[in-house]
């Protein structure tokens, strides 16, 4: 039954998203530490439109919103909510 309800996409972090939100969970592992600060802070404000407050966030362990966006907080030590 919960696999009807979810899905999953491929995209391309650098050009527009093709999908609407709202996304109740983003999962973006091991992405954005390839990515200087300022592309770090576009693709996560784009993220964050996709996203309602209380919607999570999952990075990887070496990544980190610090310097990139208020738009979620930290609830876990890769898991962040959307403010």
């Amino acid at each position: 039954e919960l696999e009807r309800l979810v899905t999953g996409k491929q995209l391309n972090l650098m050009h527009q998203f093709p999908m609407r939100g709202p996304l109740d969970v983003i999962f973006c592992r091991n992405v954005l530490i390839y990515f200087d600060k300022e592309t770090q802070r576009d693709v996560v404000a784009r993220m964050s439109r996709l996203q309602r407050p209380g919607d999570l966030l999952f990075l990887g362990h070496s990544e980190t919103l610090f310097k990139v966006s208020t738009d979620y907080a930290l609830i876990g030590r890769t898991i962040y909510r959307r403010s």
